[in-house]
This record gives C-alpha cells, sequence and structure tokens, in this order.
C-alpha cells in the first residue's frame, strides 16, 4: 500500500491587511497535494481599518465597509479558517516548525509560521472580537458622537486628524479640538511644510489645533468640569478620543527563546522577514521592527517577500527575497472631500484636497480591500 506523503502545514496568525494579503499570495503558489494552509484569526470578519472612523461617526456608512467576510479569501484552495486568539508558541527545539496554544488550549501543529497579528487600540478603535460585540460598539460610539457638543482628540497624527475631518463632516457645529504633543501636527518624519499644511485645513473648517501640549493618562469627563491640558489649558469637553498610536500585538511571542521581541515590543525580524533566531517563523505589518511608518499600504509588499521566502524555506532553499523600506508616502483624509498627502521622492512633493479626494478620501480604499479579499468589487 503506497503511503501518503506527508504535507507542509504553513499557518498564518493574523487576518488584517498584512496576514490576508499573505494568505491571497500563498493560495496561488502552494500545492493542495504537498501542502496544508491554515488561517487563524481572532475575529470572524476582516477588519478595514482605514473606514473606522467614517463608520463610527456617520450612521449612513455601512458597516460592511469596515467588517468583509472572508468566505472568498481562499480562492478554490482547500485551506482552513479557525477563529481564536493565539496564547503562545511552543517551538520545536531544532528551531524547525513547533505549534501554537489557542487560548481555548487547543494546539495547532506548523511546519512555517507567518505572524500578522497588527497593533491594538484604545477607545473607539478598540473592536471586540464577537460579531455582536463589535455591532454594539459602533451603535454605542455613533450614539456618543451624536449626543457630545465638545469634542477633544487626543493626538495630532494621522488618525487623529482624519477623526477630526469625519466628524465635521457629520456634525458641522459640533466643537472639536486636536491636542498634540509636538510643534507640528504628525511627527518630524514628515516636512514641517506639509505638517503645517495639515493644521491650516483643519483651521479651516473650524477645527481647533492645540500644539505642544497633552491630555495626560485618561480623565474622566462629563461636559460639567473643564478638562486640563499638562500646560494649564482648560477645554470644555464632554467625549474624549484617545489618538495617540498604537501598541504592537506581540504576546503571542513573550515565552520563545531566544526571545525576538525588541524592548518597544516589536518583533526583530531579517531582511527576509524571518523572525531572528526563529528560521521558520515569519512576520509582517505593524509588528515588526523596520524603520518605517506604519501603514496598512506597505503591508503588500510585506506580504509579497514573505511568500516568496515561505516557497523557498518549502523547497529547502534560502529565502532570498528581502524587504527595503522605501521613501515615505502618505494621505491624510479630512473628510469626504479633502485632505492633505506627501509624497517622499524627489524635492518631497505634497498635495491637497484633489489629490487626496481622488486617492483615498472618498472611498478611504475600501473597494482595494474587497479586491485584496477576493470579494466582488462594486462598481462606482
Amino acid at each position: 500500500m503506497n503511503r501518503q506523503p506527508v504535507k507542509k502545514r504553513v499557518v498564518v496568525v493574523g487576518g488584517g491587511g498584512a496576514g490576508a494579503s499573505i494568505v491571497r499570495g500563498l493560495v496561488k503558489v502552494l500545492d493542495p497535494s504537498k501542502h496544508e494552509l491554515i488561517l487563524i484569526t481572532s475575529r470572524p470578519q476582516y477588519a478595514h481599518l482605514p473606514a473606522a472612523l467614517r463608520v463610527l461617526v456617520d450612521e449612513d456608512t455601512p458597516i460592511n465597509t469596515l467588517f468583509m467576510p472572508y468566505d472568498t479569501i481562499f480562492d478554490h484552495f482547500p485551506a482552513k479558517l479557525v477563529i481564536g486568539c493565539i496564547s503562545s508558541i511552543d517551538e520545536n527545539k531544532s528551531l524547525q516548525g513547533g505549534r501554537l496554544i489557542l487560548k481555548t488550549g487547543e494546539q495547532i501543529v506548523y511546519d512555517i509560521l507567518a505572524v500578522a497579528t497588527g497593533s491594538r487600540w484604545d477607545g473607539c478603535l478598540s473592536f471586540p472580537s464577537e460579531q455582536d460585540l463589535y455591532e454594539e460598539h459602533i451603535r454605542i460610539w455613533r450614539n456618543k458622537f451624536a449626543k457630545a457638543h465638545d469634542i477633544v482628540i487626543v493626538g495630532g497624527g494621522a488618525v487623529g486628524i482624519e477623526a477630526a475631518g469625519e466628524i465635521k463632516d457629520v456634525y458641522p457645529d459640533k466643537s472639536v479640538t486636536i491636542v498634540h504633543n509636538e510643534n507640528y501636527l504628525m511627527n518630524d518624519i514628515y516636512p514641517r511644510k506639509f505638517r503645517m499644511d495639515l493644521e491650516r485645513r483643519l483651521r479651516l473648517r473650524g477645527i481647533n489645533v492645540i500644539v505642544d501640549d497633552a491630555v495626560e493618562g485618561q480623565p474622566r469627563v462629563d461636559g460639567r468640569m473643564p478638562l486640563k491640558t499638562r500646560n494649564g489649558a482648560s477645554l470644555r469637553c464632554d467625549l474624549l478620543i484617545a489618538a495617540r498610536g498604537t501598541t504592537p500585538n506581540t504576546s503571542l511571542f513573550n515565552f520563545i527563546l531566544p526571545t525576538p521581541l525588541g524592548s518597544n515590543g516589536y518583533v526583530q525580524v531579517g531582511s527576509t522577514l524571518q523572525v531572528r533566531g526563529h528560521p521558520s517563523i515569519f512576520a509582517a505589518g505593524d509588528i515588526i521592527n523596520v524603520p518605517e511608518v506604519k501603514q496598512l499600504v506597505k503591508t503588500t509588499a510585506h506580504a509579497a517577500v514573505v511568500v516568496a521566502n515561505i516557497v523557498s524555506y518549502l523547497r529547502n532553499e534560502q529565502p532570498k527575497k528581502v524587504w527595503k523600506p522605501g521613501k515615505e508616502m502618505i494621505i491624510v483624509s479630512n473628510g469626504r472631500n479633502g485632505g492633505g498627502a506627501y509624497l517622499g521622492v524627489l524635492w518631497g512633493l505634497k498635495f491637497g484636497d484633489m489629490f487626496s479626494k481622488l486617492i483615498n478620501s472618498r472611498d478611504l480604499f475600501v473597494e482595494h480591500a474587497r479586491k485584496n479579499l477576493g470579494l466582488p468589487v462594486h462598481s462606482n
């Protein structure tokens, strides 16, 4: 009797932008007769976070622009979708393969592991995993925005700026204030002229901007007592939005040795996006320590490197495709019809409302996300 060859199992952890792109790449190159593919993700639907703020603020924006099904992500490949959270990685002593321990106690063996677990946000962008709970989360925040009169956004990065723009689109008469702890909005990766232009565009919409100041901790607000900033300013506030930044979701690496985590919690990877000291584990997206701004648009390129190197690894070849951070580019929307963009090429190109609306602000890359998941693209 002929024995069936043992299939090599590739497991992808994380179903966000990077993880979904890795899966979509793998289903095109893996051989079902030789390979198994499993995607483990914490929620039953893909979360397209660029659309999150619009969905949270505007009750007329469909929830399915934020949460999309995984129904077509595997195309025709006989892969498996597991909904769950990983508590730890139990790597083999040989550093070749291992087991994933889920919080339920279930164990899943892997030969090659790709981790793309993304970042954690606080406040309104901290969505629960269960579908009924995240739909309730959206309803709660829509009600908060509708009832609020004086909204303070803590953090003047892209998320804080975009939150202000979405609020002004729906509620033009509400008071919106951004408090940012640097001299200019965003950070010094971007040129001062671009940062000043973003502030100018916000002020034209009646958005208050306070720089070189901060709101520390998580103060309770009720609209009756003013909110105090670090420098002593008093702000009327009945809704506080945290937009200070993210924390890498890397706790599943806590117990493997040698530790791949840096002091900042990011996963240390080599240029092939293999985790340092753990050659059968790859990482991509927000969790890796490469010197670049964390952006969803970069995850497709991360995924291409990971997929190519997984194929090499399966062939017992040395992974050769490398990730090289490029010039920084960003589009920051200011509602549906405006925003600012910076392309770090030539002398540094800066664009305004028309470019931002055309590329990002109107659609927020929703159709691109649907295409990446293998879902039908809606015609405009």
